[in-house]
């Protein structure tokens, strides 16, 4: 009987590993100015300023998840600048070469250089897909910089999983 406990606990271990095993993934990201952007100045002191901006970015290393590789980015935050340090919040849609998509979200902090260049870090994670890459979780790090023109280039790190294939038919 204790065999039988035992060899059912190893079992409900490795199912259990193999369900959260995560995938290392990695990308680069180049984006010109954002297409929207919408400024503006709090009021209490010199340069404390409230942004919402929007922009499309395309892959310069793509992020593969599930086989997928990514074909575009486009992202949608908010932007709280006190002189030259600002923090970002906000959220992406990734979409894949065959039009599934993978949604993000992504927070950080940057730093402006006198010759009003960025650099900056930050963690992101996913928030769900579609098509293939639903029930998609993991979660990661980020490193950009920006040039003067607001153009920009992201570095990201990141792990991931998906559900069992067949998962979402096992529970019912």
């Amino acid at each position: 009987m204790k065999f039988k406990a035992l060899a059912l606990v190893v079992l409900l271990a490795a199912f259990a590993g193999s369900a959260l095993a995560q995938t290392a993934i990695s990308g680069t990201l180049k984006c010109p100015k954002s297409e929207d952007t919408h400024t503006v100045e709090v009021g209490d002191h010199p340069g404390h300023l409230l942004i919402v901006e929007k922009g499309s970015c395309t892959w310069s290393v793509p992020i593969e998840i599930a086989g997928l590789k990514a074909t575009a980015w486009t992202g949608a935050d908010t932007v709280e600048a006190t002189g030259a340090n600002a923090q970002a919040r906000g959220y992406g849609v990734m979409t894949m070469e065959n039009g599934d998509k993978a949604y993000a979200r992504y927070q950080g902090t940057s730093t402006m250089a006198k010759e009003g260049t960025f650099t900056g870090e930050g963690t992101w994670s996913y928030t769900g897909g579609t098509g293939k890459l639903k029930g998609l979780k993991g979660k990661g790090t980020y490193k950009y910089s920006a040039a003067a023109d607001g153009t920009s280039e992201s570095q990201l790190e990141a792990t991931y999983s998906l559900p069992e294939p067949g998962a979402a038919a096992k529970k019912k």
